[in-house]
């Protein structure tokens, strides 16, 4: 069952305007294989979002970083000015 594929033709849509993307591959066995895909501006719509993704995840994590550094450094200035009262 773990046979090459070799690309024989190029992609091709079922029809004018259609979202699906069918190419074809000549199997080891000599047989067609055919693979829906996912057309271009599917994949570019993917690759936005997945970036967007990235982004809203760094900032995300970035502003919990900088809340616990901010409440520990709070917290550290409180201490320093109970302690150094008269």
């Amino acid at each position: 069952m773990g046979g090459t594929l070799t690309f024989r033709a190029a992609s091709r849509s079922a029809k004018k305007g259609s979202r699906v993307v069918i190419r074809t591959y000549q199997a080891e066995h000599g047989g067609t294989v055919f693979v829906q895909a996912l057309t271009e501006r599917q994949r570019r719509t993917r690759t936005r979002l997945m970036a967007l993704v990235v982004i809203a995840a760094t900032a995300i994590s970035a502003a919990t970083v900088m809340g616990f550094t901010h409440r520990a450094a709070s917290l550290a200035r409180s201490d320093i000015t109970t302690s150094w009262a008269p």
